[in-house]
């Protein structure tokens, strides 16, 4: 058992003394006369363990109140010190005060909590590096939505291969470009164009069917041929732009994250003798995000939509009067 004597129990303030019977709190290891303990049936530290309180044999000023917190249940853990059976949301062991050797997730039960965890795993992912390049480098580069990503970048650098970034899953290629991974964008973006073009023909061959019955064509301007074999390609093809968008889901933040590493690398080079406001400006060049190049794509698939309609619109068959009467 660890020596508790001469530390006061919590709830009475006796100090404890040999022969006492003592039982330790299996939250945060604090020490308690089990009459006490049983009396008031909590820690006297009850309202520290949202902090991750530990008892480190610190003088604790007797406590006569207490709000009586519900417990989770849990599995039991069998000491294996002592082999008393503990609570599953045990830290340290009721019979003997050890560490237990299996520590169980504290559970988060309030939106203060929570923050403070957050901030916590933010403060440890800044302390840390990521294959020899600082967190605080790290968060240079990415400049936005850092608390994100460097908990992620300390799970890579440990062994992590994967991870999911449903950003990139639902924004596909805009989000690349977002992010400022152009050259991967452009891939994404043209396998996209590619695998489309059975579903764009199939559309075309759709809309010259939806004007000829409104009397806005007399005729088809060109009918696309096979048009079974391209409604075979285009559910394959759509099929493959899913699996590219959960590819890109499950493999963006490690791909993020090893251009990040390069670009730092290199950067180190050329930026040994620079101040630091070119230092800044090559970051804010390279690193970050940027929302020009999305909205160009954007302006693109409009400008297409538009020349399409245009195309439809000056062909020898397309019917102006039919469209004032439409109106």
């Amino acid at each position: 058992m660890q020596n508790f004597l001469g530390n006061p129990c919590p709830w009475c303030g006796k100090i404890f003394a040999e022969g006492d019977d003592i039982v330790v709190c299996p939250e945060c290891g604090t020490p308690h006369h089990r009459d006490c303990y049983k009396e008031h049936s909590a820690c006297a530290n009850e309202a520290k363990h949202g902090e991750n309180f530990e008892w480190k044999g610190s003088v604790i000023p007797p406590v006569h109140k207490h709000e009586h917190i519900e417990r989770e249940k849990a599995e039991n853990v069998i000491c294996s010190n002592c082999g008393t059976e503990n609570p599953g949301s045990s830290r340290y062991c009721l019979g003997c005060g050890a560490p237990l050797s299996e520590e169980r997730p504290r559970i988060i039960s309030s939106e203060e909590e929570f923050q403070r965890e957050r901030e916590r795993i933010i403060t440890e992912s800044f302390s840390s590096s990521f294959d020899g390049i600082s967190a605080k480098e790290a968060a240079i580069y990415v400049r936005s939505n850092v608390g994100y990503f460097l908990p992620r970048f300390a799970a890579f650098s440990k062994g992590a291969k994967f991870d999911t970034n449903f950003s990139a899953f639902i924004f596909s290629f805009y989000y690349l470009f977002y992010r400022k991974m152009y050259g991967l964008g452009i891939c994404v973006f043209l396998a996209t164009m590619i695998l489309s073009i059975p579903t764009f023909l199939l559309d075309f061959q759709m809309i010259q069917e939806q004007y000829i019955e409104l009397g806005m064509l007399s005729q088809m301007i060109w009918n696309v041929p096979h048009q079974e074999e391209l409604a075979i390609y285009s559910i394959i093809a759509n099929l493959l732009i899913w699996v590219l968008r959960i590819a890109l889901m499950m493999f963006f933040n490690r791909l993020y994250y090893q251009k990040l590493i390069g670009n730092i690398k290199k950067a180190r080079v050329f930026l040994a003798d620079k101040g630091e406001k070119e230092i800044s400006s090559f970051f804010q060049k390279k690193g970050g995000t940027s929302l020009v190049v999305p909205i160009i794509f954007v302006a693109l698939a409009f400008i297409a939509s538009f020349a399409l309609a245009g195309f439809i619109v000056s062909s020898e068959f397309f019917v102006l009067p039919e469209i004032e009467n439409f109106l």
